[in-house]
């Protein structure tokens, strides 16, 4: 759920609620508004304060934040109070949790050569929101009980400061290689499609078939396949939705009407492969957060805005699939990282 709006309360009139400082920023700036003790966090004095050379002080900022579970507010430094005068902050990241209900401080300490003056109203850092898991921890009786890597017990400096470390090769030709065996059962599935639409036709007017029982001439055979921790949890192809009449006995009521091919999309009998993955999903009661969707082709506006919503990871396309549906704008938009891959 997103986390909407936040309560925040004023300890004084002239304390500064944070604020972006432009429309494209995520980082909430926070604002100096007087001293705070380090031991007590009692307040000790106003704004302006010196803070010399190897020195840190506690800046609080007049607000309290009643942060909703269960997302938290991290405290970073601010680019250019690192970058011109060489101030950082201590416990960087700090965390403010969503239990805490005290003056939001902001412990800074002079890196640099030269005194720093914190003024009132300076912006002295910004908070990021976010949202967290609370795993359960389960302890197990044996370390052969946990799952093996390898890198094994490697630490601190383990894969070095040179070369390209231990996996990125290796996860990279994994990847490649699952994404390959997914678009293989896409492209099974889709043989599972029953659209009719531009199939040829005999004289009397059914559909033809090859020995096998496809219909020639069919060009619009999608599938969609959506995977979990390297497994199938969901398929679907395109096809006529349940207790609709078959268009392989009554015809294509695009074709009827005469609409054009990528207009009028809700004028047809067939429900979408992706629509269909998505609800076999929902029915089995499988969660697909986090999951990878295959497709062969690129997802229409309507799906592409169900995608958006439906926590999918990361959308697998095959390249050179079915023309530029303008549907992958939608799905970048929404933060769903996309691969192309061709077989």
């Amino acid at each position: 759920m997103p986390i909407g709006a936040i309560r925040v309360f004023k300890i004084d009139p002239k304390a500064k609620i944070p604020c972006r400082a432009s429309d494209g920023a995520i980082g909430y700036d926070v604002v100096a508004f007087h001293e705070l003790d380090r031991k007590t966090k009692e307040v000790i004095g106003g704004l302006p304060v010196t803070i010399g050379p190897g020195e840190a002080k506690l800046i609080g900022t007049g607000v309290i934040m009643a942060i909703p579970w269960p997302y938290e507010a991290q405290v970073r430094p601010r680019s250019g109070l690192a970058s011109v005068f060489d101030m950082e902050l201590s416990n960087s990241p700090g965390t403010v949790d969503p239990d805490f209900r005290g003056v939001i401080g902001v412990l800074l300490r002079n890196r640099g050569e030269q005194p720093f003056t914190v003024k009132t109203g300076m912006r002295v850092a910004q908070l990021i929101f976010s949202r967290v898991e609370i795993p359960d921890l389960v302890e197990v009786k044996s370390k052969d009980e946990l799952p093996s890597t390898r890198r094994g017990e490697g630490g601190f400096g383990s894969t070095g400061l040179l070369g390209i470390g231990l996996g990125t090769g290796e996860y990279d030709r994994q990847q490649e290689q699952l994404d390959r065996y997914f678009m293989e059962i896409v492209l099974a599935t889709a043989g599972r499609s029953n659209c009719v639409r531009g199939c040829r036709r005999k004289k009397d007017g059914q559909y033809m078939r090859s020995k096998k029982g496809g219909l020639i001439g069919q060009k619009r055979r999608y599938g969609c396949v959506i995977a979990k921790d390297q497994r199938m949890v969901a398929s679907g192809f395109n096809a006529q939705y349940p207790g609709s009449s078959i268009c392989s006995e009554v015809g294509c009521l695009r074709d009827q009407l005469g609409i054009p091919s990528g207009q009028q999309i809700e004028k047809c009998r067939a429900v979408h492969a992706e629509q269909m993955a998505i609800s076999a999903a929902a029915r089995s009661g499988v969660s697909i957060e986090g999951a990878t969707m295959y497709v062969n082709a690129e997802p229409c506006l309507v799906c592409a805005r169900q995608i958006a919503g439906s926590g999918i990871e990361c959308l697998v396309i095959l390249k050179g699939g079915y023309g530029d549906t303008h549907g992958l704008h939608i799905i970048r938009e929404a933060g769903i990282k996309v691969r192309e891959i061709s077989l």
